[in-house]
């Protein structure tokens, strides 16, 4: 009788286990969108100068591969251009090769691809 009993626990601790594994399950994966354009313009007021160039992207969509799979926004744009006005109306454009930025919010009104709340990943 002792074979038998030591069985039925056996077999009782297994399904236990098979059933707290079926339940808790994986942790859900984080939503992330990776989208690269082959060019982007920002025009941005900054009366002090200072700050990054480029704290939203304006992209023509037929130039990004973007698909809206939720926040982060990660961002590889092959040429951006950032014209920059400073106080008294004076304006600079910056061009960088190859950014990558992230945002925090992004979309497309079918003709471009826009995003806000942009800076370097650390």
């Amino acid at each position: 009788m002792t074979h038998r009993s030591r069985r039925v626990l056996a077999t009782g601790a297994v399904l236990a286990a098979a059933t707290s594994a079926v339940v808790t399950g994986a942790p859900p994966a984080q939503a992330a969108t990776t989208t690269y354009c082959s060019t982007s313009t920002t025009v941005i007021l900054r009366p002090t100068g200072g700050g990054y160039l480029f704290p939203h992207l304006s992209a023509p969509a037929a130039g990004c591969d973007f698909v809206d799979n939720g926040a982060p926004y990660h961002f590889t744009i092959g040429r951006a251009t950032s014209t920059v006005i400073t106080g008294g109306g004076q304006s600079s454009t910056y061009t960088v090769d190859n950014l990558k930025t992230q945002c925090t919010a992004a979309g497309t009104d079918g003709s471009y691809v826009r995003a806000s709340g942009c800076y370097v990943p650390s």
